[in-house]
């Protein structure tokens, strides 16, 4: 489905919960030089971008560096506890890097998501030691 989108700046992987007539969610797998986008809703094509959470707002790269992170952390760890201390792992290794920013904000997000569900927290963390109350 093409979609007239010249006021938003929908990129590639982006996800479109509905448009117009079209109530089924999407992703964005195409934008033309007119600010036309193309919809897909196959469930495939969603997973592609969104396997683990809504990752809109992240360029197509940071999406794939995201959902790599995640696909070899969920493989290889089967408890929520220790997927939380392996993105953990992987958020400091990354924020050294300031262009890392968005994929770690999102990787924040996702182990915010597994600290709700397990009620546990990582086993070391790194916080700014000004905000935190002792």
């Amino acid at each position: 489905m093409a979609i007239s989108s010249s006021k938003t700046g929908a990129q590639v992987g982006d996800l479109v919960q509905k448009a117009g007539i079209y109530t089924n969610p999407g992703v964005v797998t195409q934008r033309t030089e007119d600010g036309t986008i193309t919809v897909d809703t196959d469930p495939l094509a969603i997973n592609r971008y969104h396997r683990y959470s809504n990752t809109t707002g992240l360029s197509e790269t940071e999406k794939a560096t995201f959902n790599q992170i995640l696909d070899e952390i969920y493989a290889a760890r089967p408890n929520d506890v220790d997927k939380i201390n392996d993105i953990q792992n992987q958020i400091d290794r990354l924020k050294i890097d300031p262009t890392n920013r968005n994929v770690v904000q999102y990787l924040r997000n996702q182990q915010a998501h597994l600290i709700r569900k397990s009620h546990e927290l990582p086993q070391v963390y790194s916080t700014d030691g000004d905000k935190t109350r002792v």
